[in-house]
């Protein structure tokens, strides 16, 4: 659900160096859990950043991009902590990057 005082998130997580297998690892259960982010409407999009372009079909990952609409960064921030590739080291939340956004 929607409020007025919504904003839009632009959001960058880079993972751990040498985490890679752990992310695959744990990837199956990463979408479950954030399908209702999905479906309540708090992730707007996201998806795995990346090193360089895909090579022979391999994908250099290097972390995550979201987009979410929330009233706070305190409350992106709180679902983020929930989320496995939180919770199992995958991500750097140290270095995390978020930025109130404003696309059309």
């Amino acid at each position: 659900m929607t409020s007025p005082n919504e904003i839009e998130w632009l959001i960058f997580i880079p993972d751990i160096g040498g985490t890679l297998e752990k992310r695959m690892s744990v990837r199956e259960l990463h979408i479950k859990e954030i399908a209702k982010h999905i479906d309540s409407g708090l992730f707007q999009m996201g998806g795995a950043t990346l090193h360089s372009p895909p090579k022979d079909g391999k994908l250099n990952i290097s972390g995550s991009a979201i987009i979410a609409r929330a009233n706070s960064v305190e409350e992106v921030l709180e679902v983020l902590k929930q989320d496995i590739y939180y919770r199992s080291g995958v991500w750097d939340f140290d270095k995390i990057q978020i930025h109130p956004d404003d696309a059309v």
